[in-house]
């Protein structure tokens, strides 16, 4: 797997999300893509991006424990303030990212493990949990390859 890095500014994701856990994820993941795409909410996130085309963002965040996390999809947002009513915006803070692309028919939680704690530990890096978010970038529409991005630290400043 190559890994490359790459610094990103801070930026704002809106869209719908899910609490979800590693084993219940296919199905809960499933079923928000499936509402978004198939009632007018991929619209009114369109509404507010960025980049209108098939570019999309699947982030997401531990909870409490992190037996449980909530998965967002989304696009990354220009104007915050005319987000849908039933919409999350979420933060993003400025971080360096440990990115790998991954083709369509890679199995994701497959793609995760292996990127989270094999392949970004060998760097000498280590995911920054401070930061908080995790993402998955379609850049070409959810059909099609997609990159992951961690944030991380030098290992040995944790």
């Amino acid at each position: 797997m190559q890994i490359r890095f790459i610094n990103k500014s801070d930026f704002q994701i809106s869209g719908y999300s899910v609490e979800t856990s590693l084993n219940e994820s296919g199905k809960d993941v499933a079923a928000l893509y499936n509402d978004y795409f198939n009632t007018e909410k991929a619209t009114l996130i369109d509404n507010v991006a960025k980049n209108k085309a098939a570019e999309y963002y699947g982030l997401m965040w531990y909870l409490e424990g992190h037996e449980r996390y909530r998965y967002l999809l989304g696009k990354e947002t220009v104007n915050p303030s005319a987000i849908p009513v039933e919409a999350e915006l979420k933060e993003i803070p400025a971080s360096l990212y440990a990115v790998a692309d991954f083709e369509k028919d890679y199995d994701g939680v497959k793609a995760w493990t292996d990127f989270f704690f094999e392949a970004i530990p060998k760097t000498g890096y280590a995911p920054n949990y401070e930061h908080g978010f995790f993402f998955e970038y379609y850049p070409d529409g959810v059909n099609g390859n997609y990159e992951l991005w961690t944030p991380v630290v030098k290992a040995d400043k944790i």
